[in-house]
């Protein structure tokens, strides 16, 4: 789990190099702890190059409604998503996602989305994601 909490912190960090040690350590601590990463629905993916891990995906399987001839369905909550600077460009972010989302049909979810940064959306797009009109979004924290 610390693995997937150094590569959040990147994540979250855009890899700046100005770190506050004390603050990652209480991160990777309280991200391990964390009551998601116990829960059945929350699937991690890592990627690794030379038996490093090199990147990793988070899937969320969010439960939908029961509606007429559908009991049981979900759709997945792609997030999490990010791999080593010094991995990118080499195709291992896009088997990742091949990989995700072979795993996200073979569970049966309804769709994948995923909430890109402006440089991801060409990453996602040549996968087949593609642009819809944004959700009506109510904000109710500043984060």
């Amino acid at each position: 789990m610390a693995v997937l909490a150094d590569l959040r912190w990147r994540l979250q960090t855009d890899d700046t190099d100005d770190i506050d040690n004390g603050a990652k350590a209480v991160f990777v601590a309280d991200f391990a702890a964390a009551p998601v990463n116990r829960d059945p629905l929350t699937t991690h993916f890592v990627a690794e190059c030379d038996g490093a891990v090199a990147g990793a995906m988070t899937v969320r399987k969010v439960e939908k409604i029961p509606a007429p001839g559908r009991l049981c369905a979900f759709w997945g909550y792609l997030t999490n998503c990010y791999v080593l600077p010094q991995n990118r460009g080499g195709g291992v972010g896009a088997a990742l996602l091949d990989f995700v989302t072979a795993w996200a049909r073979a569970e049966a979810l309804e769709l994948l989305t995923v909430w890109p940064s402006d440089r991801a959306y060409p990453f996602y797009e040549r996968a087949s994601f593609a642009r819809h009109a944004d959700p009506l979004v109510l904000k109710l924290t500043g984060d």
